[in-house]
């Protein structure tokens, strides 16, 4: 089987959300809607493959509900009324749209991608997340460098580099390219095929695009100790302000962020947050014991971080089902049968 050398990740949710937003009050009709939210789709596609012609090789993802709502929330997780915080629980769709419509629409769409031989996937409790997180780690291991086009900056965590320089980076119009840090500088790959072809492909897909090296590590460390409201996941470390009349909720500081905590350490994640909640602008001013802490650290890390030790078993089976994939980005059959089904086309503009 030949391999692919650049696949472009498309999660999905997001391209759907994003082109909706911007075309949701153009139509009265909610199948004129639809289908030209489907057109819109694969148009953003094919820009993005115009953009960056290195691409051979596409797979779309989409959320089929999540199995972190199945892990049980522990008992101090609970909003001001007593109720159990649930992971994206805080979500709320419009009332203005039909989303029975939009996402059979969406689910079309998926069917005709797959009719096509375009890779696509969504099944019952897999996230966007954890498809590109198997897929991404997936093609690396095979010598396949991978893009993933999203907005979501939880996917930043996957962003990586072997031993080749096989890569896979973050990417999208607005913000440009979050890459892994890598040496440029190690002589130990300078005769190394692999490494000249993927350098070559890394330089050439970067070229006149912004882009910014970061730290995956410290944005998994962050999201864990301080939370994240858009996914309803609560901070670990909650003080209680001096003023004894002030409800207000304190996160922890960034100065006593330890940045180089190895979050699989038990006993060095346990010493950690001993040293935290005994320090003096912590000491006797927290919502929660140390032993609390600590396991909300783990729950945190569970729902956060797109790793194997995260995954439940049955997730993982069903993960595993996808391990041979087609190598197409011909997108144009599908576009072809949207245009030959329109009775109408507006003019799109030009979004990637």
């Amino acid at each position: 089987m030949s391999k692919s050398k650049l696949t472009l990740l498309i999660d999905g949710n997001w391209l759907l959300m994003s082109r909706l937003s911007v075309i949701a009050n153009q139509y009265a009709d909610d199948y004129e809607l639809s289908h030209q939210l489907q057109l819109l789709l694969i148009r953003s596609i094919k820009l993005v493959l115009k953009h960056f012609p290195n691409i051979d090789n596409i797979i779309f993802v989409a959320d089929g509900g999540s199995w972190r709502n199945n892990e049980e929330i522990p008992d101090y997780l609970v909003d001001d009324d007593g109720n159990k915080i649930e992971y994206k629980g805080n979500r709320e769709r419009s009332e203005d749209i039909n989303w029975d419509v939009i996402f059979g629409a969406y689910e079309e769409l998926i069917s005709l991608l797959q009719q096509n031989n375009i890779n696509a996937y969504r099944e019952k409790y897999i996230e966007g997340d954890d498809w590109i997180y198997y897929w991404s780690t997936l093609l690396n291991s095979e010598g396949t460098n991978c893009i993933i086009w999203s907005k979501d900056n939880d996917l930043k965590q996957l962003v990586n580099i072997d031993q080749n320089k096989c890569f896979t980076m973050w990417w999208n119009k607005d913000n440009g390219f979050c890459c892994p840090e890598f040496d440029d500088n190690n002589l130990n790959y300078l005769f190394n095929y692999s490494y000249n072809e993927n350098d070559e492909i890394f330089r050439t897909v970067i070229k006149n695009e912004q882009y910014n090296k970061i730290n995956k590590k410290e944005i998994i460390l962050n999201k864990i100790l301080k939370g994240d409201a858009g996914d309803n996941i609560l901070p670990i470390i909650l003080r209680k302000p001096k003023a004894e009349k002030s409800s207000k909720k304190y996160k922890i500081s960034e100065k006593d962020i330890n940045y180089d905590l190895d979050i699989h350490n038990l006993n060095e994640v346990k010493s950690y947050i001993h040293d935290i909640v005994n320090k003096k602008n912590y000491k006797d001013r927290l919502y929660h014991t140390e032993e609390e802490i600590y396991d909300h650290f783990l729950y945190n890390r569970k729902m956060i971080v797109l790793e194997d030790a995260s995954y439940p078993q049955y997730v993982k089976d069903i993960l595993d089902k996808y391990k041979d994939y087609n190598i197409n980005k011909d997108i144009s059959p599908v576009e072809n049968y949207l245009i030959a089904a329109s009775n109408k086309l507006n003019g799109i503009i030009d979004l990637i």
